[in-house]
């Protein structure tokens, strides 16, 4: 039978470079290369993080001794000044209202003992000073005796003893006498920061321990950005550093910042439970360390918690 062809094997041929097959596929590789290398270059310049969130002064405020909520003045959302009333708590339920409106009297007589002989005594060191000021005078023109200078003195300085310590008697009594009509009264919680109330964790009429919170005011005008940069990363980082700085809350709005400092241990030193290693094994896992950055809201509300990304100008920008 007479072969009719040969098989092709493409050989002895060559594919010139120009063919598409050839030069796309080069030139896709010398782009990423470049877009790669350009890409590299710049973030070189930067330290960024998503691992960053809003921070603000949380105030907790409660009641210094068991008390019983008389009132609330203010609720949930609303602004406060500082020195403003939130409360009112009384705390009479520590002992009955007999025994404290009777260690009320008390208080109140001895109040006003205390303050006839303070009354008494600033009368008694006036005429003293006179009568030690006029026989001074007498004195130096030969009219009475030394003995009788220095006894005049002497007198003086009893009474302005015995006065002062009258005066420390009056501001005991006093004290007790405020205490004892606060707690049939009521004492007023009042606002530390002028801020917003962001929680309220009691009600009317409910019984609070010592310390048990009431309210969380947290104060919006003074917010911060607190990141937690890889320690691998933390090298450049310096106080005064410009940060670009981008809130969940606010897509499309790029806020300005700068690093405030950065802080002496990572998140992990300050864990209640450290962590131990008894089995001998060891893994090798990244540390955080916060970072605390100012932040310029431009008339924006950022509220604590909210999640930010952050991006940290660590040297000025070059391409070369």
């Amino acid at each position: 039978m007479e072969e009719t062809g040969k098989p092709h094997t493409g050989k002895g041929k060559k594919r010139p470079l120009g063919q598409p097959r050839v030069f796309v596929p080069l030139i896709l590789i010398v782009l990423g290369l470049i877009f790669g290398l350009v890409w590299w270059r710049y973030w070189a310049n930067f330290v960024y993080t998503e691992d960053a969130q809003v921070s603000a002064h949380l105030v907790i405020v409660s009641s210094p001794l068991p008390a019983y909520i008389s009132q609330l003045s203010v609720d949930e959302g609303d602004d406060v000044v500082k020195t403003q009333p939130l409360a009112t708590v009384i705390l009479s339920n520590i002992i009955t209202d007999k025994d404290l409106k009777s260690a009320h009297a008390s208080a109140n007589i001895q109040y006003e003992h205390a303050k006839s002989a303070v009354d008494v005594l600033a009368a008694q060191l006036l005429d003293a000073k006179k009568n030690e000021q006029r026989l001074d005078h007498v004195y130096r023109k030969g009219g009475t005796s030394e003995q009788s200078l220095l006894d005049a003195k002497t007198r003086y300085e009893v009474l302005k003893a015995q006065y002062g310590a009258a005066q420390i008697t009056l501001g005991f009594s006093k004290s007790i006498l405020d205490a004892t009509r606060s707690r049939l009264a009521g004492i007023v919680l009042k606002s530390p920061i002028n801020g917003r109330v962001s929680q309220r964790y009691a009600n009317l009429g409910q019984n609070m321990s010592p310390g048990e919170p009431i309210f969380g005011l947290v104060d919006l005008n003074d917010v911060w950005i607190e990141a937690n940069i890889k320690e691998t990363h933390l090298g450049p980082v310096r106080p005064g550093q410009r940060v670009d700085i981008y809130v969940d809350t606010y897509p499309g709005v790029q806020f300005t910042g700068t690093v405030l400092h950065v802080e002496s241990a990572t998140i992990g030193a300050y864990s209640v439970i450290p962590s131990e290693n008894p089995s001998g094994t060891f893994i090798k896992i990244v540390q955080r360390v916060p970072v605390k950055i100012a932040v310029d809201t431009m008339g924006y509300t950022l509220r604590p918690g909210m999640s930010v990304e952050v991006k940290i100008h660590v040297r000025k920008f070059s391409w070369f």
